[in-house]
């Protein structure tokens, strides 16, 4: 049976197809000779060029909750799609049998690609939906929950290790020691880091725990071998409970904070290199515009998950002046948002989450 839009398509193309007919019915000599040769010669060639039908490709996009995060993620994934893409957008939050129950719906109605936002989702997406191309993004540390599979890809939620370092380099050029402290899920990322650091002339002290219990007598231990401590996107190290701890004890060892959020701006972190989510929805809306186009679909490799494009650097003047350090010239101009002191322009929102689950 047609599908709507193969009959509209077939309504379309119509028109075209009677006026192609009468243009063949016109002795050829004849045609060229006449006056209307040049009119029904352009007339029959956009016939043609349009008559060519075109279907819309239908993307459903999955998220793992209601968090305004999420959201924001998928007006620029939306953003960044023509009109001509069906869209149809679904919500978890029920117990998990009908969240799978969800994601077999999903497959069964075979969309040209499925976009999930979060880790609920992603994780829902690997096991449910396997015969479609997954684009995910704001999934933390994907690589512990064995994502992507072979048919997802995705925008990372962490900056490189040498962009960060770079930044913090920038920020303070007589850097030397950086220390963090970091739990088994960000084993990988600190791994990279380590080389990261020796390419730049940087030391890098990173202490490991495992478990919140631990990070107390760790963080003393380290505050005073280091110039800087480097906050990750770690639960285990910083979440609700642990975070006040970490910016005061930081600041009692007169040690500046460099984060991953502007949130942590109204807690005392000197900098932070942060992410625009409605970037990353955009950005993972081009790398599904280019599975599409490419028809990576039909058992090709997908494309590996890509580092979000962009971050934002953002400077605490306040905490520069109560820590007695001068961030250079060259990260002031570079800084997208100031936040504190004479002349800032501080337009992040300090409320957005330090974590995302």
């Amino acid at each position: 049976m047609l599908q709507p839009s193969h009959m509209q398509a077939l309504i379309f193309q119509q028109p075209a197809l009677t006026l192609m007919a009468g243009c063949v019915r016109i002795p050829l000599m004849t045609w060229v000779r006449s006056r209307i040769f040049p009119l029904q010669f352009l007339l029959c060639l956009i016939a043609l060029l349009l008559a060519t039908p075109t279907f819309a490709q239908d993307i459903a996009i999955l998220l793992s909750g209601e968090l305004p995060v999420y959201h924001k993620a998928v007006k620029g994934f939306r953003s960044g799609l023509s009109p001509s893409f069906a869209v149809h957008e679904y919500v978890l939050g029920q117990p998990m049998s009908a969240d799978r129950e969800l994601g077999r719906r999903i497959r069964a109605s075979n969309p040209d690609l499925v976009f999930v936002v979060g880790g609920k989702a992603a994780h829902l997406a690997k096991i449910e939906i396997v015969d479609q191309p997954v684009v995910f993004c704001l999934v933390l540390n994907p690589e512990i929950h064995a994502l992507p599979s072979a048919n997802m890809t995705g925008i990372l939620m962490t900056v490189p290790s040498k962009d960060q370092l770079a930044s913090m380099r920038t920020v303070l050029p007589k850097l030397n020691r950086v220390g963090l402290v970091y739990s088994l899920d960000s084993s990988p990322f600190v791994f990279h880091a380590q080389q990261s650091a020796k390419d730049l002339g940087l030391t890098l002290v990173a202490t490991p725990i495992t478990r919140p219990a631990d990070l107390p007598g760790a963080l003393r231990t380290l505050l005073p071998q280091v110039d800087a401590l480097w906050l990750l996107r770690d639960p285990t190290v910083v979440n609700v409970d642990s975070l006040r701890f970490l910016m005061r004890t930081a600041l009692d060892f007169n040690v500046p904070v460099f984060g991953f959020s502007s949130g942590l701006m109204r807690h005392g972190a000197l900098a932070t290199l942060s992410l625009d989510y409605q970037l990353i929805g955009r950005q993972a809306a081009s790398l599904a515009r280019d599975i599409l186009r490419q028809d990576l679909t039909k058992g090709r490799s997908l494309p590996s998950p890509q580092p979000p494009a962009q971050p934002q650097l953002a400077l605490n003047l306040n905490a520069a002046e109560f820590l007695g350090v001068t961030p250079s010239t060259q990260s002031m101009q570079l800084a997208a948002e100031l936040f504190g002191g004479p002349g800032a322009f501080a337009k992040h929102d300090t409320n957005e989450p330090f974590f995302i689950p």
